[in-house]
């Protein structure tokens, strides 16, 4: 976890002249206009996918950040019938480069938030995606997986006034905002055995600063690798889209 530690060293002694994180200046709007069923190409090559059977109005929207090197349609194809049974649509941005920027940025012990092109590229996305559908503004959701997480949970808390909540899935890195927004949820799950991203990190630093901060979180540790397991996911659905509430009580992280 030489990437982990590499981060704690540079916030640790450059945290001053870090820059401050991307302010996305995209807004769902009322609009017209209809997505179309199925897939569709948006600005620098995102894709939306809109379930057939989602009815009139304004809907959900899960914006889904890939890890390093993944192949983004593999996890939008995954994500496909969880839309279709929730009544979600689906934004897929993917990264310039072999991960995002932000963590190219951070294994450089530079500043993360250095150019900040993926996040330019992501809010040109959304800017489509907003004149195409019609999107609840009170459920935007920002979704990452292992460097998309880590992506995610920084890009996301930083835009409270955009993204409703954020889910971290298996995170490894994180870059706090100023303040915490106390009305935004924040879901984060992490493998207990995982081999990629350590546990720990997730539990004992992630965790702890953003509760500190006094957000609105649901940590959930369980048995596993680095990986998205189905039930958790489905767990951070219910509670960031605000269709039921959490089946299980917050997890405390371990002492």
């Amino acid at each position: 976890m030489r990437r982990a530690a590499g981060l704690a060293a540079l916030l640790a002694a450059a945290s001053p002249a870090v820059a401050a994180a991307p302010q996305l200046s995209s807004r769902p709007a009322a609009t017209a206009a209809t997505l179309a069923p199925g897939e569709t190409t948006l600005a620098n090559g995102a894709v939306a996918y809109r379930p057939a059977s989602l009815p009139p109005g304004p809907a959900p929207v899960l914006i889904l950040l890939h890890g390093a090197g993944g192949y983004p349609l593999d996890f939008l194809e995954q994500m496909k019938p969880v839309a279709d049974q929730r009544g979600l649509m689906l934004l897929f941005p993917h990264s310039r480069g072999r991960t995002w920027d932000f963590i190219q940025n951070l294994a450089a012990e530079r500043d993360p938030w250095r150019g900040g092109l993926d996040a330019h590229r992501i809010d040109q996305s959304l800017g489509d995606l907003f004149a195409r559908a019609s999107v609840d503004r009170k459920r935007v959701v920002l979704l990452g997986f292992s460097d998309g997480a880590s992506y995610g949970l920084s890009l996301g808390t930083a835009n409270p006034q955009l993204f409703s909540a954020v889910v971290g899935l298996s995170p490894g890195m994180f870059v706090p905002p100023d303040r915490v927004d106390r009305e935004q949820r924040i879901f984060i799950a992490h493998g207990r055995s995982d081999h990629v991203l350590a546990f720990q990190n997730t539990s004992e630093t992630i965790v702890r600063q953003l509760r500190g901060g006094g957000a609105n979180l649901v940590f959930r540790p369980f048995a596993g690798d680095h990986q998205i397991e189905g039930k958790v996911l489905l767990e951070a659905l219910d509670f960031t889209l605000g269709l039921q509430a959490p089946p299980l009580a917050p997890t405390s992280p371990p002492k």
